[in-house]
Parts: structure tokens; C-alpha cells; sequence
């Protein structure tokens, strides 16, 4: 990719003077967003990903390499970050997740803006059952994977966590990060961080309804068995997106299984 020798000459000098003047990547590739310049950005991440310290997808080719296996990077978008990965688990792996879950699912529950505890609620009804991380050998393979595919240890994530959406469950518009406005904050990222990116792997085809919209933008993706989908809770200078905002769209037919992984900025404790 050549992206950045395509733009206008003083956007050129503007990057390299940026970057000898020490300012952190994050900020230079959230400016470059901002302003449109979508392969620019996406090339500096590739360039400097060692450093940018952020999760980050390698957006150079259309297929990536992990250590277990190649996947497909089906479609991005921005902003929010957004990005479809394909076959990201196999069917098999699929059903051994779903196996693993059985009798063990309860009332899926969020965090309450009232104490920051975890509590049910009627925004989401769906089932849930988490997992700690390295829980059982597929656990760790999954998790390996992601730290491949985003650049982040795994260390720094929370659990994984399987969801079982029936007829009728959704998980209403809500936001992952955690609002540095709300009085609770310090205590919600004292486990480890902010909620800097969310990882969602399709474990079911779903006859009808049960995608993941994205009503700020109009954007939805609909499930697709072994299917993941990446989008940032934050910018790439660390605010967060208001643009973030995602719902799960309401099962109309058949039963929707998913797991959902949680990035934090630092090793995650819990």
C-alpha cells in the first residue's frame, strides 16, 4: 500500500513532522480518521503497530495469517471501527463452545449505573454463562487467537462470555465502554482498564432477525456461523465513540448462540 505517498504533499510533511516530533500515533492515525483519510490511517497502523498501543486488525491484505489458521477480512468501517472477520472459528468449534455452556446458562446481566455491580435487566434477555480466561484448552486457543488477530494480550481482556438468544431476545442500544462521566467509573475500570474493544464470534446461523445494529451509522451485520465482528469502544486517541452505540437485534426465528470477548487498557483482574 502506498496511501500516505498519495496524499497531498503537506498531509505528508504533516505525518512525518508529527511523528519526529514525538506525538503518539494514536493521535496522528484518530486526526487522519477524522479527516477522511481512511487508507492513510489504516497503512500508519500497519506501520506502526508495535507502538500505537491500541487493538488493531492488519488491514493490508484481504486475508490474514494467524498461528492456527488464515481468515478473511470480509468488510470494515469507520467511523466506529468496525470489522467482519470470516471463519474466524470453525463450525466444529462452534458447537464445542455451545456444548461446553449446557445447564450452566443463566439471566444474562449488565453493569448497574447505580453501584457498578453486575444486575439484571430487561434491556438484555438473553441467557449468558462466563468463562475465566484459559478455562479449558479451546478457552485459550480462541483467546491466543484473538491476541493474534488484534494485537492485544490476552491478559489484558476480560473472560470469554457465551450468550443463547431466543425467540423474542435482544439486547437493546447500549454502549461496552464505561462513561467517564458516570459516578461509578473509577470503580469500573479498577478491574483493568476501559472497555477499548469488543470482539463478537457468531456461534449459529439464525433463520431471521438476531444481527448487531449499529443505529448511529445505520449499519447492521447479521450472524453467520464462526463469523466475527471487531469494533472499538474508543477512538484512537482514547475517548470514547458515541458512535459505538450497538444493539442485538431481536430473534424473530430460530436461536442466536454468541460468544463476546471484552478488551481493557490494562490486564484485566476478575
Amino acid at each position: 500500500m502506498n496511501a500516505i505517498l498519495q496524499l497531498e504533499p503537506t498531509w505528508q510533511q504533516w505525518i512525518t513532522e508529527n511523528i519526529e516530533r514525538g506525538v503518539p500515533h494514536n493521535k496522528i492515525i484518530s486526526t487522519l480518521f477524522e479527516r477522511g483519510f481512511y487508507s492513510a490511517a489504516y497503512e500508519l497502523m500497519s506501520q506502526q503497530s508495535d507502538v500505537i498501543n491500541i487493538p488493531y486488525i492488519d488491514m493490508t491484505h484481504n486475508s490474514i495469517e494467524l498461528p492456527d489458521k488464515t481468515v478473511k477480512l470480509a468488510s470494515t468501517f469507520h467511523p466506529p471501527f468496525v470489522a467482519v472477520i470470516e471463519s474466524f472459528l470453525s463450525h466444529q468449534e462452534c458447537d464445542q463452545l455451545i456444548k461446553s455452556t449446557e445447564g450452566k446458562m443463566k439471566e444474562s446481566r449488565v453493569v448497574s449505573p447505580t453501584d457498578g455491580t453486575f444486575a439484571a435487566h430487561n434491556a438484555r434477555t438473553s441467557l449468558s454463562f462466563g468463562f475465566q480466561r484459559s478455562a479449558t484448552p479451546l478457552i485459550t486457543i480462541i483467546e491466543n487467537r484473538i491476541e493474534a488477530l488484534l494485537h492485544w494480550p490476552a491478559i489484558r481482556g476480560e473472560g470469554l462470555q457465551v450468550l443463547q438468544y431466543g425467540k423474542g431476545a435482544e439486547y437493546r442500544p447500549h454502549y461496552d465502554f464505561f462513561d467517564p462521566k458516570n459516578e461509578n467509573f473509577q470503580r469500573n475500570v479498577g478491574k483493568g482498564g476501559q472497555r477499548v474493544g469488543t470482539l463478537l464470534m457468531y456461534l449459529s446461523d439464525v433463520e431471521a432477525g438476531g444481527g448487531t445494529s449499529f443505529p448511529k451509522v445505520n449499519l447492521e451485520v447479521r450472524p453467520k456461523k464462526g463469523m466475527a465482528l471487531y469494533f472499538a469502544n474508543t477512538k484512537f486517541d482514547g475517548s470514547v465513540e458515541s458512535l459505538s452505540l450497538h444493539a442485538g437485534m431481536p430473534v424473530i426465528k430460530g436461536t442466536k448462540y454468541l460468544a463476546t470477548k471484552w478488551l481493557r487498557t490494562n490486564p484485566y483482574i476478575g
